[in-house]
């Protein structure tokens, strides 16, 4: 058994894997209050709640955007079992080239979103992810991390439009309608339609970019994703636990058990 965990800025994601086949997932609000002592009591509650042996552990791997809390998880997976921890981060084998200014800047859940992707269907791919902040990564015709867009989350920009004292507080949900008749539905729908239209010309700017071809995969994962999926006119296809699948692809490639002649 293999635990993955992707420590984000919402939510901390942990999976379950058998050799590539996620068995179970669940969620843990990250909490930077929060002690390693307190981690590791959640994550015993919900691994074992789930049904699963953590005696079982063969492995541990951890992608995370959030530097203060990864030590914290080290520590609580450390107490709970004495199965190897891999971290994604320098020196990490990704199964692709990534051609960026500084690739130690790349977030783990980039890293992971990627070989998770390629894993599925080979390059060239696009990848977008609508989480806090929503990224759109490519990866070109030789196999390499050539780019990524980021700009604020849903929720974010709905935050940012909640400053302002003329606009009511609004949170991120699918019900508004496409012409907008009040200032709720509004902002939800300015939001929304607003990142649907951008990732789509992202995707073709890339596509123009870096010349790849129309059939080009489009991968979207992430916590708002669901809610979007009927407004694209691109096709793309939703991938739910894309890294977590990509951080167990990781894990899998940096430690291969070597075969006894």
């Amino acid at each position: 058994m293999i635990i993955a965990i992707d420590i984000g800025n919402t939510n901390i994601h942990v999976g379950i894997f058998n050799s590539k086949k996620l068995l179970g997932t669940f969620y843990i609000g990250t909490d930077h209050t929060r002690s390693g002592d307190e981690y590791a009591i959640t994550i015993k509650s919900l691994v074992q709640g789930n049904g699963f042996d953590l005696s079982a552990t063969e492995g541990v791997i951890i992608g995370s955007v959030c530097p203060d809390i990864t030590p914290k998880l080290q520590y609580a997976i450390k107490k709970l079992t004495s199965a190897q921890i891999t971290i994604v981060g320098p020196g990490i084998k990704t199964g692709y080239p990534i051609k960026v200014d500084n690739p130690s800047e790349l977030g783990a859940d980039l890293v992971a979103n990627t070989a998770g992707a390629l894993d599925m269907s080979g390059s060239p791919v696009v990848i977008v992810d609508f989480g806090t902040a929503t990224t759109i990564s490519a990866v070109d015709k030789s196999k390499a991390y050539a780019g990524c867009y980021i700009m604020p989350g849903i929720q974010m920009s709905l935050n940012s439009l909640n400053q302002t004292g003329l606009l009511p507080n609004v949170i991120a949900d699918e019900s508004f309608p496409v012409l907008a008749k009040n200032s709720s539905d509004s902002m939800k729908s300015g939001v929304i339609f607003g990142q649907v239209m951008a990732v789509e010309g992202f995707v073709e700017t890339y596509k123009r970019e870096l010349d790849l071809p129309s059939s080009t995969p489009v991968y979207v994962t992430g916590g708002f994703a669901p809610m979007l999926l009927t407004y694209f006119r691109i096709k793309v296809k939703y991938v739910e636990d894309l890294t977590l699948k990509g951080l167990n692809v990781i894990y899998n490639s940096n430690n291969k058990k070597t075969k006894l002649k």
